[in-house]
């Protein structure tokens, strides 16, 4: 059976992407111990590779060093550039890196693929790549990320131990973006209850599928229609769509103000129509729910800061860059379940 690589991607920001992989990831892994979990960092800002590496200060060390050996995503690339363009390294397992090495908070059983800023920089590669004179040049340059996944996979298949990645995305839609998106084969679509996540779910369609979710697009207009083309004529699968994630921005739905209580309706909705018109791009079963993750609040910066499971937080308070964060189990429990329950649908 194919291993689940699921892809946490919306063409919005500030839509909670890094913080859902982070908490997916690691809840995850601490659940199935008999599992082996990778988190693949394709943002350029490398904030969930900086968390799993051991927070604020540490993390950001560590990642630096990763760095400095090329040991990233993009340390791949552009060794791939300038050594073996059409073919693998052969030593692309060792690009994924044991979290509890660096950061004993973490699960034995999770791994990172490290972000790296220089991601940005290696477009330039992943283009030239693309249209090199050779057959299948497009294909080949977005498929790098295929080539890491498939030989981590085979090292660590002799065990027959289950895999399961999650891969982190800016919202963008780069050529590193493309990677990512033909790297997975299942799509969690984080959102939060306002029009402009409304219109990154519309263009996340677009961009990916060709569809078009409203009259008042044209899907002849080519920076919506050429990835999805050139996948159609490369004859490469998409991934399907698993869920929708709505991170709330209060923690009771009946507290909050009618606008955000439309918000959640028409996401909701959205999903649904979708669904119905479109069910070919979704899971086959019961998928294409939304899923509601309370708001993270104070926790987030007390996660990002200290690098530990959500589930290892206490009540107290944590001391961040010299100020007392109070940390309450009011808090801890209601995120800690909706990450649970999420988690039991994957």
């Amino acid at each position: 059976m194919e291993n689940s690589k699921y892809l946490i991607w919306n063409n919005k920001g500030g839509v909670g992407k890094t913080f859902l992989t982070y908490m997916l990831s690691v809840e995850y892994a601490l659940i199935h111990p008999e599992e082996d979990v990778v988190v693949i960092d394709a943002c350029p800002q490398s904030n969930v590779s900086e968390m799993i590496l051991g927070g604020n200060g540490k993390g950001e060390d560590n990642l630096a060093k990763y760095r400095e050996n090329d040991l990233t995503i993009a340390g791949y690339i552009k060794q791939r550039y300038e050594r073996s363009k059409s073919s693998k390294l052969g030593n692309e397992s060792s690009y994924f890196v044991e979290a509890k090495r660096s950061n004993p908070n973490m699960p034995e059983n999770l791994y990172l693929l490290p972000g790296d800023v220089d991601l940005d920089i290696c477009s330039t590669i992943i283009n030239y790549l693309g249209v090199a004179p050779e057959r299948g040049a497009w294909k080949k340059s977005r498929l790098l990320l295929n080539d890491l996944i498939d030989s981590f996979e085979h090292r660590k298949g002799a065990d027959s131990r289950k895999q399961v990645f999650f891969i982190d995305c800016n919202p963008s839609f780069a050529n590193y973006t493309e990677m990512a998106v033909l790297a997975s084969n299942r799509v969690i679509v984080p959102c939060t209850a306002d029009a402009a996540s409304i219109r990154g779910i519309f263009n996340s369609f677009k961009l990916i599928y060709g569809i078009s979710l409203s009259n008042k697009d044209k899907l002849e207009e080519d920076v919506f229609l050429a990835f999805n083309s050139h996948a159609i004529d490369n004859a490469l699968p998409l991934p399907l769509i698993h869920s929708f994630v709505l991170n709330r921005s209060r923690t009771n739905l009946k507290d909050a103000a009618s606008a955000f209580k439309s918000h959640v309706d028409e996401i909701a909705k959205l999903a649904k129509s979708v669904q119905i018109s479109h069910p070919k791009i979704f899971l086959a079963g019961d998928y294409g729910n939304v899923f509601n993750v309370k708001d993270g609040n104070t926790l987030a910066s007390i996660i990002n800061h200290e690098g530990q499971p959500l589930s290892t937080l206490q009540q107290k308070k944590y001391v961040i860059y010299g100020q007392e964060t109070q940390a309450n189990n009011t808090q801890i429990k209601p995120l800690l379940d909706d990450i649970k329950e999420l988690i039991k649908a994957l």
